[in-house]
Formats: structure tokens, C-alpha cells, sequence
């Protein structure tokens, strides 16, 4: 009878046989041969037994220096009496190993190569015309292999049911490419055009790319092999490959009984609604480029660079995007991972940013995707800066659907008239930010009509190129107002912006008359910027008053740094010593 209090020791020899091998198969086969089969004159019986090995897991961290991996694994597989039906193999996995597999066992149905240099595509291609039972087969960061060996395991094994195809991503330069890269392009409704530019930059070559990264031609290799080889293939995964949006197409109309598809880094992609909706709608499991790598079965060189935005809350990855102009969520972002095209959709949108640099190359609608975004803020914009393709047509609807907005910027609107203006003013109630810059077909007449309309407006940017018109030029222009003069912006200003505090006139052409208008009528002046105002003369009193008045001012003759526009159309950029210095000389 055992003591009081003391508990009997575990005798784990006395555990049934098949209990026990259970749980030493859970053992890699170094452990097993090294230490677990010297344990006790039962375990060895048992790792012995040739079922035991029905199953030979390799794992190791890359130092072949510790064991004769080679001589263990053929040592395991003659053990197993051809009984061995699963088969992993890291780092060590040569041709000569593959065709030994291959004499020695027939009934393979998993195998797993892991970052097999030495394996090429000729001793896969023979391993896997030997193998017709085999269901399962990874291959991942083996350099030697590629689309050819991929074909052959195609054609070879009808009864794979899974195939992981894992690589390092890797970025090629402009230099390293020998094709043209795929025409680039989409619409902000994620209308699944041929387009296989990237979301995302990177610095190293081992991260994601943002911009366009540039195609090469066989970049969908890989993804026709399969496609074309591989029809009964239930799980893929092609973590870091390079295919494109044709690929991925080809995939999902070759493969029509998948399940589960990894497309992590592979940053080829750049998925449309079309597209992204076609995948979610076919695979129950489904990874998008930039989907967390958390759970990934290896590690790649390249996971040290891609940082786990996925994994951020939710209200800071909101936070986030929303610094982001419109164009580059509607276009990029949203494109990016479920997760992110959710967040995009829930963004409150009370702001529309449609900077844009004027590009001949944009090939979407940015009419109609401004008013996609109005649609979505459902009234709520407050927040208005349109640059370039802005219309009255346009200006009205945003108006329409928006009586809050507090802000609005017009940049280079060519396509916006005095009229177009003039009746979207009295929408604009609560307006109390106002830029209109470079917008050529404008006159002093809206400027009026704003300042009736809009009581609460605290800042006015009138913003022009500075061009020397003749003495008599605006007194020639007569309408049924009478003849236009050099001070009717800032007469306008004056007669009905009594509220301002902040001004700013880049370019115009007012006079002293004006400025002294506009310093009588707008007496909460804080700021005033007068920079190319070439017409003011400021020595005198005026430049006295318009100094004690003001807290922060600009002269016509201050610098333009940070203004950010071509200040004159008679302007020309400063030349370099270097270019005067030749000039003089040309001259002798």
C-alpha cells in the first residue's frame, strides 16, 4: 500500500503499444533516433516497426552541420518498408533524395519541400511521374523549382486535391526586367479592367511595392500551369507569387472545385470590385495580398519587412486611411484587403479631396467619382477641395446634396462660370472657408453674391496669376454694370465680407483705393497676403496702416515659398550662374 500523501510514479512503459506509438510520432525523427528509440527496449520495438514510419517529418533549422540529415532520412525510409505516406523535408532535399523516395515508396500522398535548393525541376518533374496517388504537395522557397516542373506535377498526379507553390517576394528593378510592362489603369468603380499595377511601395526589395511595379512577361507562368494542369485542386496557396489579374482569372475558371485560396504579397494583384467579388463569392477561405501573415507555416525573408497593418483596431486603421486624398481610397486603398474595403465604406465621408495633378495619363471619371463620394456622405461633406475637373454641373450637385459644408477649395476650375457660382451661393449658408484659385473665367461678380450669402465666411482666398495689363485694359470692358475697373475684387470684398479675418489676394490687381476699401470694410483683418500685387505702392501712410492694422502681412514683393502655384504668367524661373556666365560669353 503506497505511503499516505505520496503519489505513485507513472510507469509510461506500461502504456498499450499503439497508445504509446501515438505519442511518439508526434516526435520529429531526429528526436526519435537520437534520444526516444534509446529510451527503453520498448520504444525501440516500436520505432522499429515499419507502420510506425508511415509518416517522416524532417524539420530542422537550417544547420546541416548538427546531424547527418541525408543518411537519417534514408535510414527511416528503409525502415518504413515502402509503408511511408507522408513526407516532409526541409533544407537538405536533393534530386538523388527525390529518386530514392521514389524507388522506395509508390503510395506517397503528402509531400512537403521546404527551402530545397539542390531540388531542380528535372528531379521534381521525375518524382512526381512516379507518384499518381499523391494528394497533397508543398513546395515552398525551393529556388530550383518552376512553372515547368509545375505542369508536369499536373499532368502526373490527378489526385491532388492540395498544392502550396510559396516564394519569396521580390521586387524586380526596372533593370532586371525583360518585358514591357501590362498597360496600366482602372475606374473608381473597381471595374475589372487588364490593369497589374501594385497598391503599395517599398523600400527593400523584400517588401510590398506601391505605385506601378513593373510586369514581366512570364509573371502568370505559374498561374497557367496550374490552371491548365490542375482542375480537381481543392486548396491552393501562392503566398509571394508574382501572377497578375489574368492569372488569378485563369485560376478561377480552371479550378472550379477550390475551396481555400492564399494569395498573401502576392503584390502583383491589384483587385477590382468585379474581381475581388468573383473570388469571395468562389472560395470559402480566401487571403488577399495584404491579409495578416500571422499562422503562415514558414518563415520568408520577406516577413521581416511587411509590417501587420491588418492587425491594427479598426478605429486606428480608420484613422489612418482617412488622411488619405478620395482618389487614393477609392483607387488603392479599398483595393487593398477585405478589411480595409469595409473600413472604406464606413469612413463618415464628410470630406472630399480630389487634389490631382492634372496627369494626361488618369484614365478614370473623376466627375463621376466625386459624385460616387457625395452619394456616400449622405449629406454630411463639410469639407469640399476639387481641383481642375469641377463643372457648374458638378458644383450644383455637390451643393444639392449638401447644405453643412463649412469648407470649400476650387483649384484651376476652368469649367466653372460667374452664373454656375452665382447659383450655387445661396446653398452655401454656413460656409466659412472659401479658395478659389487659378480659376481663370471668374470675375468680381460671384465674389459679391458670396459675400451676401455666406455671413459666417472668417477666411477668402482670391488667387490669380499677376499679369501688366495696360492702364486703360479693365475700363474697356464694359457690361450692364458699367465699365470693370482694377479694384472691383476688392470693392466686393469690401462691400460684403465684413467678417473676414483672413485674406488672401496672390496676384490681383487691385490699387491703393482697394486696399483702403477693403481695410475700411473688413475691420477683423488678421491676416493679409498681398504677395504680386504688383499695382499697390505701400511707402507711404497706407503701408503704415495696413502694418498696425494687420498681425501678419504679406507684401507684393515677399517671398512666394510655400505658395505652391505659378505666381505670373509673365514669370520665368531664375536662371543659374552657371547659365549667365555662358550667355556672357555667347555674347563676346
Amino acid at each position: 500500500m503506497a505511503e499516505s500523501g505520496r503519489c505513485r510514479k507513472r510507469n509510461w512503459t506500461e502504456l498499450p503499444d499503439e497508445l504509446t506509438a501515438a505519442i511518439l510520432s508526434r516526435l520529429g525523427v531526429v528526436e526519435i533516433l537520437e534520444s526516444a528509440q534509446k529510451v527503453c527496449m520498448k520504444w525501440r520495438k516500436i520505432s522499429k516497426d515499419p507502420l510506425f514510419w508511415r509518416k517522416i517529418d524532417m524539420r530542422n533549422d537550417g544547420d546541416l552541420d548538427d546531424w547527418d540529415y541525408v543518411s537519417m532520412f534514408r535510414h527511416v525510409v528503409d525502415r518504413s518498408s515502402g509503408n511511408v505516406v507522408d513526407i516532409n523535408i526541409e533544407h537538405f532535399g536533393t534530386d538523388k533524395l527525390l529518386t530514392f523516395i521514389t524507388e522506395s515508396a509508390s503510395t506517397i500522398r503528402r509531400i512537403r519541400l521546404f527551402s530545397c535548393d539542390e531540388v531542380s525541376d528535372k528531379g521534381l518533374s521525375r518524382m512526381a511521374s512516379e507518384l499518381q496517388l499523391l494528394e497533397e504537395l508543398d513546395i515552398s522557397l525551393c529556388a530550383g523549382i518552376s512553372h515547368e516542373a509545375v505542369k508536369m506535377v499536373g499532368r502526373s498526379c490527378p489526385l491532388l486535391k492540395s498544392f502550396k507553390f510559396n516564394k519569396e517576394w521580390c521586387r524586380f528593378s526596372d533593370d532586371e526586367s525583360d518585358s514591357d510592362s501590362d498597360e496600366y489603369g482602372s475606374d473608381f468603380d473597381d471595374s475589372d479592367d487588364d490593369y497589374a499595377h501594385a497598391p503599395f511601395a517599398h523600400a527593400p526589395v523584400f517588401h510590398a511595392p506601391v505605385g506601378h511595379a513593373r510586369v514581366r512577361k512570364d509573371d502568370n507562368a505559374d498561374a497557367l500551369a496550374i490552371a491548365g494542369t490542375m482542375q480537381d485542386l481543392h486548396h491552393l496557396q501562392l503566398y509571394g507569387n508574382k501572377l497578375t489579374n489574368d492569372g488569378l482569372r485563369k485560376i478561377l475558371d480552371c479550378c472550379p472545385h477550390l475551396e481555400s485560396l492564399d494569395l498573401r504579397l502576392c503584390f502583383n494583384l491589384n483587385m477590382g470590385i468585379d474581381l475581388e467579388t468573383r473570388c469571395a463569392e468562389r472560395i470559402k477561405r480566401l487571403w488577399l495580398p495584404h491579409d495578416s501573415i500571422e499562422g503562415k507555416e514558414f518563415t520568408a525573408r520577406s516577413d521581416g519587412y511587411c509590417f501587420k497593418w491588418i492587425e491594427l483596431p479598426d478605429n486606428v486603421t480608420m484613422s489612418i486611411l482617412s488622411r488619405l486624398g478620395t482618389i487614393d481610397i477609392l483607387e488603392s486603398a479599398q483595393k487593398v484587403c477585405m478589411k480595409w474595403r469595409k473600413i472604406c465604406k464606413e469612413l463618415k465621408w464628410n470630406t472630399i479631396d480630389m487634389r490631382n495633378d492634372s496627369a494626361p495619363d488618369i484614365t478614370f471619371d473623376l466627375d463621376k467619382m466625386c459624385r460616387h463620394v457625395v452619394d456616400l456622405s449622405c449629406g454630411n461633406l463639410v469639407n469640399v477641395n476639387v481641383e481642375d475637373f469641377i463643372s457648374d454641373e458638378l458644383l450644383e450637385y455637390i451643393t444639392d446634396s449638401s447644405s453643412g459644408i463649412r469648407r470649400l477649395r476650387l483649384v484651376c476650375s476652368y469649367y466653372i462660370s460667374d452664373e454656375g457660382l452665382i447659383e450655387v451661393a445661396s446653398k452655401l449658408p454656413l460656409l466659412e472657408d472659401l479658395d478659389i484659385s487659378l480659376c481663370g473665367n471668374l470675375s468680381h461678380k460671384p465674389v459679391k453674391v458670396l459675400g451676401h450669402s455666406c455671413p459666417l465666411l472668417k477666411s477668402f482666398k482670391l488667387n490669380k496669376q499677376w499679369h501688366k495689363y495696360s492702364d486703360n485694359f479693365f475700363e474697356e470692358i464694359i457690361d450692364d454694370e458699367g465699365p470693370w475697373s482694377k479694384d472691383d475684387d476688392a470693392l466686393a470684398i469690401a462691400g460684403t465680407m465684413h467678417g473676414l479675418y483672413h485674406l488672401q489676394l496672390f496676384g490681383n490687381q487691385l490699387t491703393n483705393d482697394g486696399l483702403r476699401a477693403i481695410l475700411d470694410g473688413c475691420p477683423h483683418l488678421e491676416s493679409l497676403d498681398l504677395r504680386y500685387c504688383f499695382n499697390l505702392n505701400l511707402e507711404g501712410d497706407l503701408g503704415r496702416r495696413c502694418t498696425e492694422q494687420i498681425k501678419r502681412l504679406l507684401l507684393p514683393k515677399d517671398s512666394i515659398a510655400g505658395y505652391g502655384f505659378l505666381p505670373s504668367t509673365d514669370w520665368q524661373p531664375p536662371r543659374s550662374p552657371k547659365y549667365i556666365i555662358d550667355k556672357l560669353f555667347s555674347w563676346l
